[in-house]
């Protein structure tokens, strides 16, 4: 820590400065890097007075795109932090200007290795959209088609790594010194954070997910994705087809646009991305959805994409179910059948404040539920009793709750567990379908032959372990915290009792040397013996009292 700290001396005193400056000195100050600060200003201006989760906000906006991507990420993990903090989260802006032109053709023709003007037919200087990570501009391919080229920013990720490198070591240091850092396992949650940002900076992985959901969506007939072209794309550069149509929340009925038809097909898309394919778009905000004349929805920028197993699908219908019908078991089921209820969690607890959430939907009709926000409620459940949900659930709670602002901007009316339901019985279906189940059955068996026939010779290696003594035992102990305190009382008295001992000879030594000598000495002026047999005596007391107090004597 202290190697970063010093490799990175500028930044560090960037970031704890502007923690300052917002409001944040305190947990400056608990962290112990009261000494990396720049002195804050004398006065304090109007941001300070702003709420907690208004001045956190500014924070990281200020502080640049590392932490902007932090808090667009944390606005997704209801399950961990408050509404109102995700409602302050979620207006998270990338105000960044374009970085100029010579940058974009510099990156252009150093990735793709030839002049710009050979690369691209025509190529627009003024990029259409500029964000933290990267901008885009149009251009147009020497065969004629129309694309838009994603560049990355020149250094960034030179300074994403140095941020997430002092972060690391600042929610570390949170985790070590702050009991609600620990609890909110808020190290574990930066992991995740830092590979998925690192996965968006490359340009690559993002081709690779638009290709997958192209793929996907050949047969579809409500989404269209944008076709990749790799020749012009590398880990900085992304180029992909251009999307004629208008943006999703600016459809006017006067201009031919059908609201209530839109909606409903744009439902349809991403829950046939979701239910049927388990790969689907994680940040479905109206930028990045446009609808096109023939009223097909095209679905843009799959930087953060989802990804659900058949299993998580199929308790994911079940948890959907019991919803729908308001039965806490069911939903108890599904959340252990998707491993958010760990061994350790008290389930019985768990249970009454599930059946308490169902007493708050129950007198509401379905159409009037909504699931995005009844599976973040699940989440909030799910974190109070310190069960970890998984990342893929998180970003499916944000594109559920997308989905449905979206739509009932469009049509109030459309309600969407009337159109989830369909995919919903299409997944219990498949879980109780006689060939899945002959499928599983068969390859339980299969998993049991191979079991029985590796036996014999694990045993032999057991036995062999066990003959020359490499058994590795652990052992569990409940109480451990408090084992611990005993061991450390009893070695306090021990040491107590050596140092007794120590000074009892010492005491002795000092005497007998004094009377062997002639010589008249400060010590044979002191009274040395009365002195020590005083000290001795109230050390041997004290000894006896401990022991007799413990009971263990």
């Amino acid at each position: 820590m202290i190697k970063k700290r010093i490799r990175y001396i500028q930044r560090y005193q960037d970031i704890l400065t502007a923690l300052f400056h917002y409001g944040f000195g305190h947990l400056v100050r608990d962290l112990g890097l009261l000494d990396f600060v720049r002195s804050p200003k004398k006065k304090k201006d109007a941001k300070y007075y702003r709420s907690t989760a208004e001045r956190l906000r500014l924070l990281l906006e200020e502080l640049g795109p590392t932490f902007i991507k932090l808090g667009q990420v944390a606005s997704t993990r209801s399950d961990i932090f408050p509404d109102y903090l995700i409602n302050e989260l979620t207006k998270l802006q990338d105000h960044v200007p374009p970085f100029p032109y010579k940058d974009v053709k510099a990156i252009i023709e150093e990735d793709l290795r030839a002049p710009l003007h050979e690369i691209f037919h025509s190529f627009d200087e003024e990029p259409i959209a500029a964000a933290s990570i990267g901008q885009v501009h149009r251009a147009e391919l020497p065969t004629g088609e129309k694309v838009v080229v994603k560049i990355r920013r020149p250094q960034i990720e030179k300074l994403v790594l140095t941020d997430l490198a002092i972060l690391e070591d600042l929610i570390g240091l949170a985790e070590e010194r702050l009991i609600w850092a620990k609890r909110f396992n808020l190290l574990d949650v930066f992991h995740e954070f830092a590979e998925a940002l690192k996965l968006e900076m490359n340009y690559r992985e993002e081709a690779q997910n638009t290709e997958r959901i192209l793929r996907q969506s050949e047969d579809d007939k409500y989404v269209e994705v944008p076709e990749v072209y790799k020749d012009f794309s590398t880990k900085r550069i992304l180029t992909i087809a251009y999307i004629e149509g208008v943006k999703i929340t600016s459809i006017r009925e006067e201009d031919g646009y059908n609201p209530s038809e839109v909606a409903e097909n744009f439902a349809n898309g991403l829950f046939q991305q979701i239910f049927v394919h388990g790969f689907f778009h994680g940040d479905p905000h109206p930028g990045n959805i446009f609808v096109k004349k023939d009223g097909k929805i095209a679905l843009i920028d799959f930087g953060m994409v989802g990804r659900l197993s058949t299993e998580m699908r199929q308790n994911l219908a079940l948890l959907v179910i019991g919803l729908k019908s308001r039965h806490t078991d069911k939903v108890l089921k599904a959340l252990k059948n998707t491993n958010i209820v760990q061994d350790h969690v008290n389930q019985e607890l768990l249970r009454d404040d599930l059946d308490a959430l169902r007493l708050r939907y129950y007198d509401l009709p379905i159409s009037e539920i909504s699931l995005g926000e009844a599976v973040q409620d699940l989440f909030a459940v799910a974190n109070k009793h310190q069960c970890k949900v998984p990342s893929d659930l998180t970003i499916l709670g944000k594109s559920l709750l997308s989905v449905e602002r979206i739509v009932s901007s469009l049509d109030p009316d459309l309600r969407i567990m009337d159109l989830i339901e369909p995919f919903g019985r299409t997944l219990i279906k498949e879980r109780y379908d006689p060939r899945r189940l002959s499928s599983l059955f068969k390859n339980e068996v299969v998993d049991s032959i191979e079991l029985l026939r590796d036996f014999p010779r694990e045993l032999r290696a057991l036995t062999k372990s066990v003959h020359h003594g490499k058994v590795k035992v652990e052992i569990s102990v409940p109480e451990v915290d408090r084992l611990i305190n005993k061991i450390d009382k009893v070695s306090n008295k021990v040491a107590f009792a050596i140092v007794l001992m120590s000074f009892s000879i010492i005491m002795v030594g000092i005497i007998v040397g004094a009377s062997l000598t002639s010589e008249p000495t400060i010590l044979l002026q002191l009274p040395a013996i009365e002195i020590g047999f005083v000290i001795a005596i109230l050390m041997f007391i004290w000894i006896i009292y401990s022991i007799i107090r413990s009971g263990r004597f």
